[in-house]
């Protein structure tokens, strides 16, 4: 790796490895294998990289294609029944650097949600992401990532009635 493409993997990092982490956390329920996510998504770019010299069209793609691996690597690695144990929600951090009380109740209802549910709507809310966006990291049709939004939104409204 030469010495610019591991400035370049650098700023890679501090432009995106808290989305990459939060993404993680979202997904796997456990810090600790979220951030074992966090550092196999970027060896995954810096092998990226060096195998293509054209690198990725802009930021937005470079976004996506980060967002894409983690998810399916979180998806991965709770296939296997070692990694299927979960923190209980008590000891598990609030990812909101805010110290709001209420968010952290709100994320804590987001976990619940199923996979696609969970990933639409903390993509589309606390990642600032438009539907189209998603689908593109995702790689589902925006029809399908609507839906999603629409029936988590339904969900949390029904949880947060109760």
């Amino acid at each position: 790796m030469t010495q610019q493409e591991k400035f370049l993997l650098e700023q890679d990092f501090e432009a995106y490895s808290d989305t990459v982490l939060r993404i993680a956390v979202q997904n796997t329920r456990n810090y600790h294998d979220a951030e074992d996510v966090v550092q196999e998504v970027f060896m995954r770019l810096a092998k990226s990289t060096e195998a293509s010299a054209a690198g990725f069209r802009d930021e937005n793609h470079k976004k996506a294609w980060l967002i894409r691996v983690t998810i399916n690597f979180c998806r991965d690695l709770n296939r296997f029944s070692a990694f299927r144990k979960f923190q209980p929600l008590e000891e598990y951090p609030c990812v909101s650097t805010d110290g709001n009380l209420h968010r952290c109740e709100l994320l804590e209802l987001i976990r619940k949600l199923p996979e696609a549910r969970r990933n639409a709507i903390y993509l589309f809310y606390y990642e600032g992401m438009s539907i189209e966006e998603i689908a593109a990291a995702t790689g589902k049709s925006t029809g399908t990532v609507g839906s999603d939004l629409y029936r988590a939104r339904k969900q949390l409204r029904i949880e947060l009635e109760d």
